[in-house]
């Protein structure tokens, strides 16, 4: 019998996909877009099962991989895209593939993906936001077999020159310390392992990125992260937050800056900040004690999560009938509309 797929962390704390595939269970990389998915709109934590159909589309548009995958289309045959998918999941699927950019090189990967799957009839190629996004420098392509990667910093400055000639090493490394917690010396090792503007490093992976000398996976994806931020690729995390919580951008600034410093991404600390900064479950009026813990046990933790929800899926809960669920609701939009 098929294993569900399941989000997990790896031995240095970052979220991945622990997937079904002939020969046993692996773990796919996941990029921050497909986080936000899993952790903002589906409230999913550590060791909760993934909707199998958001799997095959993560692979297609580029945010979960292998390390040194090859053939993202021989995996994505292997993936289950059975499954039927709440009214919550399925608007989070629809919204995942039409908001975000998809590099014009998956475009038609994603399309037999999203065919595949049960949004197939409701997201037409019309829908979707194909764009020609720069390519990875080849300091940071995988290997072809047999061939041997030139990592010396002489070559990774040469893969800068032909892309952007008219910017100096300087101009590069300041542009680069806009993102939070990149300072000049991380700055210094992103560029020379490749990294030309804000836009190449937006379109690179932490999993490439981390195999440059100093540069961790961590911090590896604080810098692409933050770089998707200012070119407009995702929503600022203070403002995920603030529509999240109800509580200012201000409130959250200082402590996403000091995270990023310590190698903790956006995609990692958003989840945990919802929770420490933000009203929970608890304190929406119409929920009683015994409701508000088997809320939370269900995945239930916060105002947003209740609204993000539909109906169906909250009377689910042990505890809460139809009647409920739709009070229920209607007071976690109070508490954001009094905000």
């Amino acid at each position: 019998m098929r294993q569900p797929t399941r989000l997990i962390r790896d031995s240095v704390d970052r979220l991945k996909l622990e997937v079904s595939l002939p020969g046993g269970r692996y773990q796919l990389s996941l990029d921050d877009r497909a986080i936000i998915v899993l952790t903002d709109r589906l409230g999913l934590a550590e060791r909760d099962t993934v909707p199998e159909p958001f799997v095959p589309v993560f692979v297609a548009m580029g945010d979960a991989w292998f390390p040194n995958q090859r053939d993202a289309d021989a995996i994505i045959d292997d993936l289950s895209a059975d499954g039927t998918l709440s009214p919550n999941e399925r608007s989070a699927l629809i919204s995942y593939v039409t908001d975000s950019n998809i590099a014009e090189r998956n475009s038609e990967r994603v399309r037999v993906a999203i065919d595949r799957s049960p949004i197939g009839d409701e997201v037409s190629a019309e829908d979707l936001q194909i764009v020609d996004l720069p390519s990875l420098p080849d300091s940071l392509k995988p290997d072809e077999p047999g061939e041997k990667s030139d990592n010396s910093v002489e070559a990774k400055q040469e893969s800068i020159a032909p892309e952007e000639p008219a910017k100096t090493e300087s101009d590069i490394v300041s542009e680069l310390e806009r993102i939070p917690g990149i300072g000049p010396q991380r700055a210094n090792q992103l560029a020379e392992g490749g990294m030309t503007s804000l836009e190449s490093l937006s379109d690179s992976r932490p999993g490439y990125l981390a195999d440059i000398e100093g540069i961790t996976e961590g911090i590896a994806a604080v810098a692409v992260e933050g770089a998707r931020e200012i070119v407009g690729r995702t929503k600022p995390a203070d403002e995920r937050l603030r529509d999240q919580t109800g509580v200012s951008e201000s409130v959250f600034d200082p402590a996403l800056a000091s995270l990023a410093a310590s190698g903790v991404p956006a995609s990692e600390a958003v989840p945990k900040l919802r929770l420490l900064y933000g009203p929970t479950v608890a304190d929406i009026d119409a929920v009683t004690g015994q409701q508000a813990y088997f809320l939370y046990e269900s995945g239930y933790q916060t105002p947003y999560d209740i609204i993000q929800a539909s109906q169906e899926e909250l009377t689910d809960v042990y505890q809460v009938g139809s009647a409920t669920a739709a009070e229920i609701q209607s007071a976690a939009r109070s508490m954001f509309d009094a905000r």
